[in-house]
């Protein structure tokens, strides 16, 4: 949150940020809301009200960029939504999850009991995104749970994102139905792609780690429906304690019977929420979870499928696979060990998350 506008006393609102004269001018000519930045107060457009002296608050906002979208809310409360300086900017459509995911950094109150942003709120948050932004993800929760309202949003900025990149965080297990298939291909944006988790190879272990009885073969189904109706996928693996030795497994489920997905993601897990809680059960160290996919790695780079790890530190990895490694963790998110600031590959590496750093500093070794 960067602050309360202490003046402000009006309904929610969705607005944009204008610091300069020219970027006031062009969000005048939108016809949205938006705030503008002087050195001595923040004034809310098209009333042209002062609703903030605060200088703690003005010098914060100097900070940040042309176009960033933020939620004012009714007591004043402003916090920012949209960073136009990032590529990692994302629609947070529901707290809820029809699966319960045992490692799910989510805590379980949330999945079952979360708010939802409604769409008209969705797409009013669209409406103040420059249409050249280059990168949007979906996500929750798990999105469509919203119901099929939800196709009217994604229409909504296939109109508007020409050219705009999309990823759906979900876990696929609403494309089972044909009928979501159908209305989600007629509304996707053209460059999109949709990332599904894989727990297990089989009913037993994926369904044993979500929870959730069915929802292997439902997803197994959602996947298959996509692929056939032409539509892009991501395959995500996140490795536990659960199914540290059916890696490979889902690695050789994915080239028998998936192959026409883009790539595999696997990545390290996120100890906060659900996963912190069951500590026990699925922790395994980002090193040990290095070692155990390393041959479902290889097996999947022969089938000529992609391959990319998110979440594990280089040091963690064995050396060949450090080309895979992706920066994957959020600049609000990211950590780094006392020991990191000694490794020379410390700019290259993606480092730990925030609620996972405790766990992982005896495992860090610095490259050197």
């Amino acid at each position: 949150m960067i602050g309360k506008l202490e003046k402000y006393n009006g309904k929610y609102r969705i607005v944009s940020l204008a610091l300069d004269q020219s970027t006031k001018e062009e969000l005048l000519k939108e016809d949205i809301d938006f705030v503008f930045i002087t050195d001595n107060d923040i004034r809310i457009y098209p009333e042209n009200m002062v609703i903030s002296e605060d200088k703690k608050i003005i010098d914060k906002l100097q900070n940040a960029h042309n176009y960033d979208v933020y939620e004012l809310w009714e007591n004043g409360r402003f916090s920012e939504y949209y960073d136009d300086s990032s590529v990692d900017n994302y629609f947070f459509v529901t707290a809820k999850c029809n699966s319960n995911c045992i490692m799910c950094p989510s805590p379980d109150a949330s999945r079952q009991k979360g708010g939802s942003t409604s769409v008209d709120t969705l797409i009013e948050i669209a409406k103040h995104i420059p249409t050249d932004t280059p990168h949007l993800t979906i996500t929750g929760g798990e999105p469509f749970m919203i119901g099929k309202d939800i196709f009217r949003f994604i229409a909504y900025l296939r109109d508007k994102f020409e050219y705009t990149e999309f990823l759906f965080l979900t876990n696929g297990r609403i494309f089972a139905l044909e009928s979501y298939v159908q209305r989600f291909v007629e509304t996707v944006p053209a460059s999109s792609i949709v990332a599904i988790p894989i727990h297990g190879s089989r009913e037993k272990i994926h369904d044993s780690i979500t929870q959730t009885r069915g929802s292997f073969e439902q997803t197994i189904r959602g996947i298959k429906n996509l692929l056939k109706a032409g539509i892009h996928i991501e395959l995500r693996i996140v490795v536990s304690k659960m199914n540290e030795n059916d890696i490979c497994n889902i690695a050789r489920l994915i080239c028998d019977e998936l192959s026409g997905i883009d790539y595999v993601s696997i990545m390290a897990m996120e100890m906060t929420g659900s996963a912190r809680i069951n500590v026990e059960k699925v922790w395994i160290t980002y090193r040990e979870a290095a070692k155990k996919i390393e041959e479902a790695v290889m097996l999947l780079l022969e089938n000529e499928i992609d391959v990319k790890l998110y979440n594990f530190p280089l040091c963690t990895v064995k050396r060949e696979f450090w080309t895979l490694c992706e920066k994957s963790i959020s600049p609000d998110k990211v950590r780094y060990a006392e020991i990191c600031d000694t490794c020379k590959l410390k700019k290259a590496c993606g480092g730990l998350f925030s609620g996972t750093i405790s766990m992982e500093k005896g495992e860090l070794r610095a490259i050197i």
